[in-house]
């Protein structure tokens, strides 16, 4: 997970150990296609939340891996939030994967504001931005290209142990890298 900051920002100058453990990708991208960047509603992308939480849901119950979700911002970060409380609303059987008492790591939610020092096994994120209603993709998409912006991806991309999975609304191929 480290290799790719390593060599970025660190200069490889970090001395990383690979993994014995081979099976499975420790990046993955889930595309979700619908338009719905909602910008005029807090800068937030629902398809993109619900698609996560559903994702988040299948990986608490299939796996003994910890679990976190990063988001670019505060809005996506209260909208996740939001979803998993009605999830666990809804099915009791939930609360000890959230609870701090009941497990070693609970899951949790953060933006790139205050995840800073937290890692977990899996780490899901949430970039929130994507095509609008109109399919505009705008040029300032979030905070990451703005200056500093790939320290931030840094710290997103770091907190997790084993696997990151990015959920997103837009391809690799509709951002502009100017």
């Amino acid at each position: 997970m480290i290799a790719f900051s390593n060599a970025k920002y660190y200069r490889s100058r970090l001395v990383t150990f690979p993994s014995t453990d081979t099976k499975d990708t420790a990046v993955s991208f889930i595309h979700v296609p619908e338009r719905v960047y909602e910008r005029g509603s807090g800068r937030i992308n629902s398809k993109e939340a619900e698609t996560l939480v559903s994702h988040l849901l299948e990986q608490i119950r299939a796996s003994s891996q910890s679990i976190g979700v990063v988001t670019f911002n505060s809005e996506q970060q209260r909208l996740i939030e939001n979803l998993l409380d009605q999830a666990r609303m809804t099915d009791p059987t939930l609360e000890p994967f959230f609870d701090p008492v009941r497990s070693r790591e609970p899951v949790i939610v953060k933006n790139l504001e205050n995840v800073q020092g937290n890692e977990r096994d899996i780490i899901l994120f949430s970039g929130a931005v994507g095509p609008d209603n109109a399919g505009e993709v705008r040029a300032q998409i979030s905070s990451l290209n703005k200056v500093g912006g790939h320290r931030r991806l840094n710290v997103a991309v770091t907190r997790a142990r084993q696997k990151l999975t990015v959920f997103s609304s837009m391809k690799p191929s509709q951002i502009d890298l100017g």
